[in-house]
């Protein structure tokens, strides 16, 4: 979806196209396959601060995307095609023994997204693969929705 060759106004509108063009009848892996072709980036996202995250709409703009960044931008993006609903979201901060990777995931309705980038696992795969170091409750307005 993404590329490092993009500026930050050509990747709000690839992002704002992707979503106006959602098929109705499209499904979250759909959202999920989209996602997993950005290249993970290094940490730019202070995972432990959640009032210092910027919006999913800094995050396109400014290219970060680390573990986190693509976490908060996958979750906005499946909020505002409206394949999930809620007024608060869970974000864990988990070290994945898997991928190495560490960094924020989207726990909903117990399945968890960006554990792997191309897939969503249940929330007991991620318990047994993963050390979790902290969780937060975020409103769906931080989101951008």
């Amino acid at each position: 979806m993404f590329r490092k060759t993009q500026t930050g106004s050509e990747r709000l509108s690839v992002w704002r196209k992707f979503r106006q063009e959602f098929s109705i009848n499209g499904k979250i892996e759909n959202v999920v396959a989209a996602f997993s072709n950005i290249k993970l980036e290094r940490r730019s996202i202070d995972y432990y601060s959640p009032e210092s995250w910027p919006s999913p709409f800094e995050i396109v703009n400014e290219g970060l995307f680390c573990q986190s960044g693509i976490t908060l931008v996958l979750a906005s993006t499946l909020l505002n095609l409206k394949l999930i609903k809620s007024d608060q979201f869970r974000f864990d901060v988990v070290s994945n023994h898997i991928t190495g990777t560490d960094g924020l995931v989207f726990v909903f309705d117990n399945v968890v997204y960006n554990f792997f980038p191309d897939s969503v696992v249940g929330i007991e795969f991620c318990e047994n693969n993963s050390t979790k170091f902290s969780s937060h409750i975020i409103a769906a307005d931080k989101l951008g929705c």
